[in-house]
């Protein structure tokens, strides 16, 4: 069809810019906008009042794609006028046989009136084959042609250039729009930067703060600890167990077996103190642990240094002294050792036993006796 132009708008002449592409966020933000504009009105209009819809787009896009659309609907009609301002002056000039350079625009003219059809002509006038007498058509000589397509040069140029300070402004304006959003981001960045900042410098703060804690608490942990052992040395050094010489290798292990048992309740008491720090009391359970650990080393010592004194009734007395704490220290704290330390203490528990069967049972002879 004569009216269709597979030609692209820049292969025709025709200056339309393309808009830029929203994508889905920005799309998303305009139709919000648009929605809430429409509930406010209908609300509105449910109370008998009158709101005018907000129509400005949401976003920095929004407005530039408005300019530019704009910008081609004045170039279309700038197209179009063009074509019809030339069209109507090619009409007049071919009716009317005027100067061109005396021609005023067709709309200004009162006394120009559109050409007649044929169709229209054919029924006001028949047509009659010429006479000889008839007067020949005006012809319109070159100069005239010239002058109407200077006419129409100059048109479309003073159009051209209008258009062309057009583009400059929204040229301009799109550059403006632009280094203003490029500033906002920039400010959005800067804030973000600092918010991470101010997060980076509380966290050190806070481990600052913590490591402090930490170190106090660990500091009067140290100090309760050794108030507790200085309490039950002093009771262990005024302590005597019948037939045991506390300065002896058989005998020392025996009575630190004993001061064992008595720290292990003054850590139990510690850890199921309230006001107890939840650090201290973790500490405390350290320590418990690594007492349970002390006695069944402790128990093999002494049972090997019993072994080693020369005279039968010692060895019985230490021996039976040994399993008297050992035990006592088992009954006691057991349930709060772990499932090796248990093992530990059974087996410690079992080889005392065992010797001191063994002891009882010999009928050795005793120098001195």
């Amino acid at each position: 069809h004569k009216l269709i132009d597979s030609r692209s708008y820049a292969a025709q002449g025709i200056d339309i810019e393309p808009q830029l592409k929203m994508g889905s966020v920005a799309t998303k933000l305009e139709r919000d906008k648009y929605e809430r504009e429409l509930r406010k009105a209908e609300q509105a209009k449910a109370e008998g009042k009158h709101y005018e819809i907000d129509k400005t787009p949401a976003t920095q896009l929004g407005t530039i794609n408005e300019i530019i659309n704009e910008r081609n609907e004045l170039v279309w009609g700038t197209e179009l006028a063009k074509n019809q301002l030339i069209n109507d002056t090619a009409d007049h000039i071919i009716s009317k046989g005027h100067d061109i350079e005396h021609i005023t625009p067709p709309q200004m003219v009162s006394d120009y009136v559109p050409k007649p059809s044929m169709n229209t002509a054919a029924v006001a006038e028949p047509i009659t084959a010429p006479t000889p007498d008839a007067p020949k058509r005006n012809t319109h000589s070159p100069a005239d042609i010239a002058a109407a397509m200077a006419m129409a040069h100059s048109v479309r140029a003073k159009r051209a250039e209008e258009q062309k300070q057009k583009n400059l402004a929204l040229a301009q304006q799109r550059q403006r729009t632009l280094a203003e959003q490029n500033q906002r981001e920039k400010a959005i960045r800067e804030r973000i930067e600092q918010q991470r900042a101010d997060r980076l410098k509380q966290q050190q703060r806070e481990q600052h703060a913590q490591a402090e804690q930490l170190a106090l608490e660990n500091k009067q942990f140290v100090k309760d600890k050794k108030q507790m052992y200085g309490s039950v040395f002093a009771q262990v050094a005024e302590q005597d167990i019948e037939g045991i010489d506390k300065d002896k290798p058989a005998g020392i292990p025996i009575l630190a077996i004993s001061a064992a048992n008595e720290v292990m309740h003054k850590l139990n008491n510690y850890i199921d103190e309230p006001s107890t720090p939840q650090t201290q009391r973790e500490l405390a359970q350290v320590e418990r642990s690594t007492l349970t650990d002390f006695v069944s080393d402790k128990s093999k010592v002494a049972l090997s240094e019993i072994k080693r004194l020369h005279y039968t009734g010692d060895r019985k007395t230490h021996t039976a002294a040994l399993n008297t704490v050992l035990n006592e220290f088992i009954g006691n704290h057991s349930q709060t050792a772990d499932k090796t330390q248990q093992q530990a203490l059974q087996s410690a528990q079992r080889e005392v036993a065992n010797y001191s069967n063994e002891i009882n049972r010999s009928r050795g002879f005793e120098m001195g006796m």
